[in-house]
């Protein structure tokens, strides 16, 4: 856990440093098991003159924290202070960078792109989503995975979750292992490294099949979604 919010902590530092406006007041806040928490980062604005908030989630995809929790934080804080205007902006969704992000980790892990879509290469791609009850992430990591089979030189790109909803990791190992895979290069897409990133290693060690498997890393392991955090924090619109 601790490693994850130093991942983070940097990664918004970075942000920060992007943002055009510097003389903009930004700080930063956490959903849930670390601090400061949104309200308190929120506090943490007014105190420092804010009469307008723009509040970005960090998240790769829309589910639960994103549609639930955090609004709820944000109505409340509004309550608190109904004379502040709060925006509530979207998550990073499925775009461009965020795509060239998951190809340029499969190329770290020895994979191609995409020269010959009539002869493909013997290998195959494990997507791992963080995982959602709702319908949103789910939909999402599959556009996701369509992008990457249009980029990459593989035969499958598969999908596969975490937690909350399937198929699940153990399901989807067994599909490629099924599809007789001699070779899986396993994507987490996760920003941060963090408790579902160990259990996916060690899920992956288990395996004594004949497919043998290569685990890439998280796609924030570097600052390259930085920019997209800025645009969403510039964009118009948004809701609460």
């Amino acid at each position: 856990m601790k490693a994850g919010v130093n991942q983070f902590e940097r990664f918004i530092h970075n942000v920060m440093t992007r943002y055009p406006d510097h003389d903009a007041f930004q700080t930063y806040g956490f959903i849930e098991l670390s601090s400061p928490t949104i309200a308190e980062a929120i506090d943490h604005c007014v105190q420092n003159g804010a009469t307008e908030i723009t509040v970005v989630p960090v998240l790769l995809l829309t589910a639960g924290h994103a549609r639930v929790d955090i609004p709820e934080q944000v109505e409340e804080a509004i309550k608190v202070y109904p004379a502040i205007r709060i925006h509530y902006r979207e998550t990073i969704g499925v775009c461009e960078e965020v795509v060239e992000l998951a190809v340029k980790r499969l190329e770290a892990a020895g994979m191609s792109r995409l020269a010959d879509k009539a002869k493909r290469a013997d290998v195959d791609v494990l997507l791992v989503g963080r995982g959602s009850s709702d319908g949103y992430q789910p939909s999402d990591v599959a556009k996701i995975a369509r992008l990457i089979y249009e980029r990459v030189d593989c035969r499958y790109v598969e999908t596969c979750f975490l937690a909350a909803t399937t198929p699940t990791v153990e399901e989807g190992l067994e599909k490629v292992e099924r599809l007789r895979s001699g070779h899986t290069v396993v994507l987490p897409y996760l920003l941060f490294t963090g408790v579902l990133m160990n259990e996916l290693e060690q899920k992956l060690q288990r395996r004594n099949g004949e497919t043998t498997y290569k685990l890439c890393a998280f796609l924030g392991a570097d600052h390259e979604l930085a920019p997209v955090i800025v645009s969403r924090a510039l964009a118009s619109g948004g809701h609460v």
